[in-house]
């Protein structure tokens, strides 16, 4: 009987930093993602000037 209470024992301890690094990882993930969607404070203008190219030469000017 003993050597079962220790593996319940060890067990129990192994399931939960087993847990405390799963939601540690998803946390960190989560923070990760979040600082790339999120990182500028405002729109950043953009050239969306239409260029007319090879595959628009039959468009008039």
């Amino acid at each position: 009987m003993n050597i079962i209470e220790t593996l319940v024992h060890y067990g129990t301890y192994a399931l939960t930093f087993y847990a405390l690094y799963v939601v540690i990882g998803a946390l960190a993930f989560g923070y990760f993602i979040w600082r790339k969607v999120f990182r500028s404070s405002g729109a950043k203008p953009q050239n969306i000037a239409p260029q007319l190219g090879d595959s628009d030469s039959h468009l008039p000017h």
